[in-house]
């Protein structure tokens, strides 16, 4: 079996390479991998560029729940979901640009849900594990004031869904905002040990 092309072998190639080589072997890496093209646009790219970006990730992100070209609804899977949020994730630059598109990918489910109704378990724990890196960049990033407001609509949004999604995002935004929702969260928790 072959032996692995290392980075440090890359590494020594390129510093044989003579400036003009070197450019031109970056254009072609450039021209043949949209991955290349998006990290370079989200690195020294303007505003709207990186705007750009995201909003190819958000369309893909809609698409696994929406037929694009129909509107229809979709089986999403979270598979796909976490492939697509994993690639963004290798190109974006800024950590919120990550938060916003996994905070997206909450709120597509939120919607969903709200439009068709209750789903399965394995929908909303992805959902759930999604919530949790989001606040998780958004604590080790300091980004609360950005970002609070939003994380809170989502778990207003989720209010009276089943399979304790409400609850989840509720104890999740409460662990790392150390804030407590009104009482529309409280009630619905009651309510479930109630009928347990």
């Amino acid at each position: 079996m072959s032996k692995k092309f290392s980075q440090r072998q890359f590494e020594k190639h390129m510093a044989l390479l003579s400036p003009e080589e070197l450019v031109a072997e970056l254009g072609k890496l450039f021209q043949r991998f949209k991955d290349v093209q998006h990290y370079y646009q989200m690195e020294y790219g303007e505003k709207d560029g990186r705007s750009g970006v995201l909003a190819e990730y958000k369309k893909s992100i809609k698409g696994q729940f929406y037929s694009l070209v129909s509107g229809n609804p979709k089986n999403p899977k979270a598979s796909q979901l976490r492939r697509i949020l994993a690639d963004f994730k290798n190109v974006a630059v800024f950590q919120t640009d990550l938060v916003d598109l996994i905070l997206y990918r909450v709120e597509c489910a939120v919607d969903f849900t709200n439009e068709f109704g209750d789903i399965d378990m394995v929908f909303y724990e992805s959902a759930e594990n999604a919530f949790a890196q989001a606040t998780k960049i958004i604590e080790a990033e300091k980004l609360q004031a950005q970002f609070m407001e939003r994380c809170q609509q989502v778990v207003l949004n989720t209010a009276g869904m089943g399979w304790g999604f409400h609850d989840s995002l509720l104890e999740i935004y409460e662990d790392y905002f150390g804030d407590t929702l009104p009482t529309i969260g409280r009630r619905n928790r009651s309510l479930r040990l109630a009928v347990d």
